[in-house]
């Protein structure tokens, strides 16, 4: 179902490129999300008959959030244009079907497009092949998810810890009553202050999440930490810098301040 609302206020949305078999359940999850406002959505599909021959690929749109059609290509720049991607939250690259195992190549194009038509949006780029990772770790492209290698990562979790994938099924969905993960910039009032300092002043002020870790940096590079060990390089008692994230799991997004 297409919804064709004016996009001329267009604003804080998700763009998505290429059309396959992920968009129903990516549209749907963007705007019945229970954790934030419901997103507009734009997708931009290149090839018309792809899009119109596969019905089941369209999602059900039930709210009051837009999702519009444009035609045409994701490194067009009027195409871009139109889909206002200069004022876009994000983007999301989806493989496209008809470059079958090579669509790595075109969807890295359509990357360096939106991120030279927006250096500040969020590229989120769906990856086939695990061996392309390194090159495009030299791009500005914000996430990389390729489904193969979190397929391989839960298949051998599951071995070791049965029903490890049920958990990751539940946190990544957002129907009402599931838990989410969080992440965000740590307040100016908790700078400094360690992971096990702020997971108690959260706990004794009954805050209604759980900290569960932090990302920082570390040498130049990027350090996720969950569930930080007592000793180590980056530890419970590892003082947080001003550009630090916390990450947290609740059901709303976390306002920190009043429980600090």
């Amino acid at each position: 179902m297409e919804r064709s609302n004016s996009s001329e206020t267009l604003a804080g949305h998700v763009v998505i490129c290429n059309c396959n078999e992920k968009v129903k359940t990516i549209v749907e999850e963007l705007q019945n999300s229970t954790v934030q406002a419901s997103l507009d959505v734009v997708l931009i599909v290149q090839d018309h008959h792809l899009w119109q021959d596969n019905p089941h690929w369209h999602p059900i749109i039930t709210g009051t959030a837009r999702f519009m059609v444009i035609y045409g290509s994701p490194t067009d720049e009027n195409i871009l244009q139109k889909s206002h991607i200069s004022s876009a939250r994000a983007a999301i690259i989806l493989a496209d079907p008809k470059h079958g195992k090579l669509a790595d190549a075109p969807s890295t194009i359509t990357a360096i497009a939106i991120e030279r038509a927006n250096p500040q949006v969020h590229t989120v780029m769906e990856l086939l092949s695990s061996l392309n990772r390194s090159h495009l770790e030299q791009t500005e492209i914000n996430e990389i998810i390729c489904l193969g290698e979190i397929s391989e990562k839960l298949i051998a979790s599951s071995c070791i810890t049965p029903g490890v994938t049920n958990i990751f099924e539940n946190l990544l969905t957002t129907e009402d009553g599931t838990p989410q993960i969080f992440i965000d910039q740590i307040p100016q009032k908790a700078c400094n202050l360690t992971f096990r300092q702020l997971a108690k002043k959260f706990i004794l002020n009954e805050a209604p999440y759980i900290l569960i870790g932090f990302i920082t940096r570390f040498h130049s590079r990027k350090i996720i930490v969950i569930n930080p060990k007592a000793n180590g390089k980056l530890n419970k008692d590892t003082p947080l810098a001003g550009n630090s994230k916390l990450v947290t799991m609740g059901y709303r997004k976390p306002d920190f301040l009043p429980y600090l």
